[in-house]
């Protein structure tokens, strides 16, 4: 049996949809990484946070079954009164999940930066010192988390509290929330816009840097997630509606952990982008490419010429031409020239031309 109204179907849906694209995203990785044999220390740390974010998992979903989201009017009615402390418990899980999660999936997206930098002193001391403070903060919360209640079953325990334990005010457990969100938004920040002056003077392509910067900063809407949850951090000091009030806060907090995971799966997977942009460019060139002729590039002006030379008796001849040229048209002893820029692989260029002559008799 299980209570499942008010907010918990809010929480239970955003808490499956994120699972889901983040194992999903995740899969693709490690696709990419393994096929293309660069399996690296941060995809290591990537599958090493898929335990915490487990632990996270239960305690959004099971709380969203167990009294998290529900408000205290529906939990005094006959037979609820047990999801009262069980929805605690599972709000504990989540926090316990939340802190040991965000560490290993932010380093992951942190080591990928320290691996482009490639000895950059400046960038690398940077990301260090991002990664040392995102570290001591949130294992500092969870240290605070599991000693908050003494014993640690009087954080849902009644029974616990009437034996002598006891908790620490809940602005206590407020205000570390607020330091270690404010602490995940900094951190957040500086790794989503790092990119961009260390990828400055790479002697790479434009639009390859600009889709590394894109993906990298796509970390900034988990930090917007950490920036909403912020605002509900105050339900904390609620006590005459908790488990409701603080729903908001587990949904942006599995929010900010998800979509990290997605964000750092994605910053991974643009040689699947790439196959699919070049299988899409190889279906449009065999769909628009005419049969018994030679392969042509296509992109910028296009034309066919047909030409039907005179009868000489019964033999009629005939030339069919295909041009594909942006800046001029060839000689007429060419028949195939490929005009490549930069030493660009074929089929990148910025020219190709195909010419094939075809002579037929008719007896």
């Amino acid at each position: 049996m299980a209570i499942y109204t008010d907010a918990a179907p809010a929480l239970a849906g955003s808490t499956i949809m994120l699972t889901i694209l983040g194992l999903l995203t995740f899969g693709l990785r490690v696709y990419c990484r393994l096929t293309r044999k660069s399996w690296g220390m941060e995809d290591w740390i990537m599958t090493g946070a898929l335990i915490p974010f487990a632990v996270l998992v239960a305690g959004c979903v099971g709380g969203a079954f167990n009294g998290i989201g529900i408000h205290n009017s529906t939990l005094a009615e006959p037979g609820n009164e047990k999801y009262s402390s069980e929805g605690n418990k599972y709000f504990l899980i989540f926090e316990v999940g939340y802190c040991a999660a965000i560490i290993p999936i932010k380093l992951s997206i942190s080591w990928m930066l320290i691996r482009v930098a490639e000895g950059r002193k400046m960038y690398l001391y940077v990301q260090y010192v991002v990664i040392a403070t995102f570290v001591v903060m949130n294992i500092i919360a969870l240290v605070f988390i599991l000693i908050n209640c003494i014993p640690v079953e009087a954080a849902w325990s009644q029974e616990a509290l009437d034996n002598g334990g006891k908790c620490q005010p809940s602005y206590v457990l407020a205000d570390v929330y607020y330091a270690c969100t404010a602490v995940n938004i900094l951190t957040d920040w500086v790794t989503a816009f790092l990119p961009v002056p260390l990828l400055w003077n790479v002697q790479i392509n434009r639009n390859t840097k600009i889709s590394i910067v894109g993906l990298m900063g796509l970390g900034i809407f988990a930090s917007l997630s950490a920036c909403v949850r912020l605002k509900y951090t105050v339900a904390l000091t609620n006590q005459t509606d908790f488990l409701y009030e603080v729903s908001n806060v587990v949904i942006w907090g599995f929010a900010e952990n998800g979509l990290g995971m997605i964000v750092g799966n994605i910053a991974t997977l643009r040689p699947l982008f790439r196959i699919l942009r070049d299988r899409k460019t190889s279906d449009y060139k065999n769909y628009h490419q005419s049969p018994g002729l030679s392969s042509h590039r296509t992109g910028g002006a296009m034309f066919s010429r047909n030409y039907e030379l005179a009868e000489h008796g019964k033999n009629v001849t005939t030339t069919s031409a295909i041009e594909n040229n942006r800046r001029g048209s060839l000689s007429d002893g060419d028949s195939q020239k490929d005009i490549l820029d930069n030493g660009q692989r074929p089929g990148q260029a910025d020219i190709v031309v195909s010419r094939q002559v075809i002579v037929a008799y008719d007896d």
